[in-house]
């Protein structure tokens, strides 16, 4: 038998967002088998989630998306009845509330939906397969003549990729919180008529591949009822005079957040987002640790619940009909009421432990990944500075509320400080008693005593990023050792981007912090370096340009990887090479490079000292160049002097000091440098 079902229209008109969809159906599957399963004694629910590999792929986790998933139930399953009314019905359910929508949502995300259920009709049991899309439903009725299991098998195939995407990295325990925030209300009322359920997630990932929730996992939880009414003033046709509102307050390690939900026919239907719940794990009289739940229940809210139950929309002081009904403001008002009056003695304990708090926030290494939040403590060693910053952070601020109102705090310490030394300025300036000199120096050492802790903050911040800098450069050398495709590039940027010319914002710093002050650029060819806009390389002859490009080698083409023009007549060549590269014909290199600028430097610039640097790794003390001398302490080598004549008088025009460095001694050097920082900011 088929029933022809006109679904096209409603498919496309029907609403849902695309990071609705997959949990949207995920609810309404979870939600048929409840009802379903309601008269038993015993519920079973069980949820396979598939994830989509490649063909090659070896580690299987969550961060891939979900495919399919496949939902079974022990209900009554699908008897004449009840596909009679899955087949034609679409606006009319079973239960109070029921849209009878959420199937059209099946086949709006998923390709396929196939149906296979065994159900008792007149003691006989029977099967009953069919598959659900936008075409005819062929219905397959048959009797089991063997004994079988009463259960309906519903597997959701192949996630159409709009959908497909919200999926990606959310991992088996996101989709047992969901459900439990969800369904709690209504597997509370279960526990109250004595049933029994469990509901098991599995995932075919590598990573938690299996989660329960059941009756026994529900019974640990405290729970707390209590009701209040709001009088509808204005009595109008269709609403009852006084509204009644069920709260059910929830003391739960089940679910690891604090969270308030209305709830429409025992589902969630939104979050109530208004009541300034602590972020974190509460603590009770007797010392048990536990997280908050509040669900608050009323037959008012399924007037404004839209038809596929994903967004619930209360009046608000904003709408026409404020007047006509009761608002959003008003509720939540009264609910925050309740909630802090319940939570009064676990606030108080946690204002108690603000102290504590900031002080675990801070250090906590999760946030201080870039800047070292350490640096802060400072203001609890100060009793008036302490209680200012207690005053500021409040129970229901969350770790990042906490981090950032500390710096705003500091800030604003510091701006007090500046006033106070402008101040002090100014009575310098305008006093001529001898006595007030000696408080004076008072002050002065007050001040800055402050000075140096309040910007030791912002130094440590520098200095932690340094030190993660240095940790890249680190990984970076160890790559290189372990690999035979090598290039200087990756050294390069971490230094200085090429065709860069920001000193300050480079890494500079990691061959000497001096470099950071000098005027240069990156990756440039001689003849188009400029300083200040002005080429350094002054006007050629035709000679000139003859012999510079003879034997096609294009002698001023040459790229410097690094080049600084310090003050009084100085410049600076860096050349970074693979670390596999040896040193000798690189050293030449550079040297020409110096004779080069030396040589062909234009009249606006003066330059008598070059200081080159050559930075490879594929050397050791036996491969010292002639005229070089080991430095002491590591591998590298050095000149100090050597001359650079003139190519046609042979008179020296300016001196040449030159250093071999290894990028392993380079990353010692800057660690051992970085290492004065820490131990002068106290920092582990």
């Amino acid at each position: 038998m088929a029933y022809i079902v006109d679904i096209e229209d409603i498919i496309k008109n029907y609403e849902l967002k695309n990071n609705e969809g997959f949990l949207y159906c995920l609810f309404e599957a979870v939600s048929n088998a409840l009802y379903c399963s309601v008269d038993n004694e015993d519920i079973k629910i069980s949820i396979k989630f598939t994830r989509e590999y490649k063909a090659n792929e070896i580690l299987k986790d969550s961060e891939n998306c979900i495919k399919s998933f496949e939902i079974k139930d022990n209900g009554t399953g699908f008897t004449d009845k009840n596909f009679e009314l899955f087949a034609r019905r679409f606006y009319k359910t079973n239960h109070d509330c029921g849209k009878g929508l959420g199937r059209i949502a099946f086949i709006k995300v998923f390709d396929t939906v196939n149906i296979n259920s065994y159900f008792k009709e007149n003691n006989k049991i029977f099967n009953r397969k069919f598959i659900f899309d936008t075409s005819q439903i062929q219905d397959n009725k048959k009797e089991i003549t063997k004994q079988h299991n009463i259960e309906t098998t519903i597997s959701f195939t192949n996630i159409k990729p709009i959908y497909q995407k919200n999926t990606l990295s959310k991992d088996i325990e996101y989709y047992y919180k969901e459900i439990i925030n969800h369904f709690y209300i209504f597997l509370y009322y279960l526990i109250e008529n004595n049933k029994t359920f469990e509901i098991k997630l599995t995932d075919d990932s590598g990573k938690i591949s299996e989660r329960i929730i059941n009756t026994e996992k529900l019974k640990q939880d405290s729970i707390k009822k209590e009701e209040f009414t709001i009088e509808n003033k204005n009595n109008l046709e269709g609403i009852d005079n006084k509204i009644k509102f069920e709260i059910l307050h929830i003391k739960t390690k089940n679910v690891a957040e604090n969270k308030a939900l209305y709830v429409v026919d025992e589902r969630a239907a939104g979050e109530i987002n208004n009541l300034n719940l602590p972020p974190y794990l509460l603590e009770d009289k007797k010392g048990n640790n536990y997280y908050y739940n509040v669900y608050l229940k009323s037959p008012y809210f399924n007037r404004f619940l839209n038809e596929s139950r994903t967004k619930l929309s209360l009046p608000t002081n904003t709408n026409n009909y404020t007047n006509s009904f009761i608002t959003v403001e008003q509720i939540e008002k009264l609910l925050k009421e309740r909630t802090d009056k319940f939570l009064n003695y676990e606030i108080k304990i946690l204002e108690g432990k603000n102290e504590e708090r900031i002080k675990k926030v801070l250090s906590d290494n999760n946030n201080n990944k870039i800047a070292n939040n350490k640096a802060y403590l400072y203001m609890l060693s100060d009793k008036k500075i302490k209680g200012e910053l207690l005053s500021k952070i409040k129970y229901k601020s969350t770790d990042k509320d906490v981090i950032l109102k500390i710096k705003d705090f500091h800030e604003e310490l510091q701006l007090r400080t500046v006033e106070k030394i402008n101040k002090l300025l100014e009575d310098i300036k305008s006093t001529k008693e001898e006595n007030f000199f000696n408080e004076i120096q008072m002050q002065i050492s007050e001040l800055i005593n402050k000075v140096n802790i309040e910007n030791s903050v912002n130094l440590s911040s520098y200095i932690m990023y340094r030190k993660y800098v240095l940790n890249l450069f680190n990984k970076a050398l160890e790559l290189y050792k372990s690999t035979t495709k090598q290039n200087e590039e990756l050294f390069h940027n971490l230094l200085l981007p090429k065709h860069k010319v920001n000193n300050m914002d480079s890494n500079l710093w990691l061959l000497d912090d001096f470099f950071l002050y000098f005027d240069g650029s990156s990756e440039v060819s001689i003849k188009d370096i400029k300083i200040n806009g002005k080429n350094i390389i002054r006007d050629l002859n035709e000679e000139e340009e003859k012999m510079l490009n003879e034997f096609n080698k294009k002698r001023l083409d040459k790229r410097l990887d690094l080049l600084f023009f310090p003050e009084e007549g100085k410049c600076v060549i860096i050349e970074l090479k693979a670390p596999s590269v040896g040193v000798k014909d690189n050293i030449q290199q550079m040297d020409k490079y110096a004779e080069l600028l030396a040589n062909f430097i234009s009249s606006n610039f003066t330059i008598n000292q070059f200081y080159t640097y050559l930075l490879t790794d594929n050397f050791n003390k036996y491969d010292k160049p002639n005229g070089y001398r080991k430095i002491y302490g590591i591998n590298g080598f050095v000149r100090d002097s050597n001359n650079i004549k003139d190519y046609d008088t042979d008179i020296t025009i300016a001196n040449q000091y030159s250093e071999v460095i290894r990028y392993t001694d380079l990353y010692e050097r800057a660690k051992k440098r970085n290492k004065i920082f820490f131990s002068k900011l106290n920092i582990n």
